[in-house]
């Protein structure tokens, strides 16, 4: 898989931190929607991202704040970027408790139906819980959300 390298600003809109990819790299990936992707964000190292569409065949991607801090960038900054598309399939690991109540809800595959991007956010958020009832709160908004992916496809299906 090709890998892109470019130097950068760090952009900030709205509280929305992001780099604009240059529009040689958006055309050679050739891709003008979304396109999942692994970045290098200067010293950072690696995070699994996505490049969105931004107008006229180019992209951005956004950078977390955890990302910026470990790179010690801020807006202004310029920052090297490599990205790597990675449009193969992505195995998103599911917590034991998250799969037992998906299961008893009779959503996995709903869930599983979800973008790999999504699950692993909403895992993510799952584990930072610090406390078991907020966990577990957690889960069943992530077992909701599977619920709400199966009433759109219901509701697509019967059209």
């Amino acid at each position: 898989m090709s890998r892109y390298a470019f130097t950068t600003e760090l952009v900030c809109v709205d509280r929305d931190y992001f780099v604009v990819v240059p529009e040689r790299v958006s055309r050679a990936i050739g891709v003008r929607g979304r396109v999942p992707a692994i970045v290098r964000y200067g010293r950072a190292g690696e995070f699994r991202g996505t490049l969105m569409p931004r107008g006229g065949g180019r992209h951005f991607v956004t950078v977390n704040a955890e990302t910026r801090r470990a790179a010690r960038t801020a807006p202004g900054d310029r920052v090297r970027v490599v990205v790597q598309p990675d449009f193969g399939p992505r195995e998103v690991p599911v917590p034991e408790d998250l799969s037992l109540a998906l299961r008893e809800e009779e959503v996995l595959a709903d869930w599983e139906s979800l973008p790999p991007g999504k699950r692993e956010h909403i895992i993510h958020w799952i584990e930072k819980a610090v406390h078991e009832t907020t966990r577990a709160k957690r889960i069943q908004l992530a077992v909701e959300a599977a619920h709400v992916r199966r009433e759109k496809r219901v509701e697509k299906e019967h059209r």
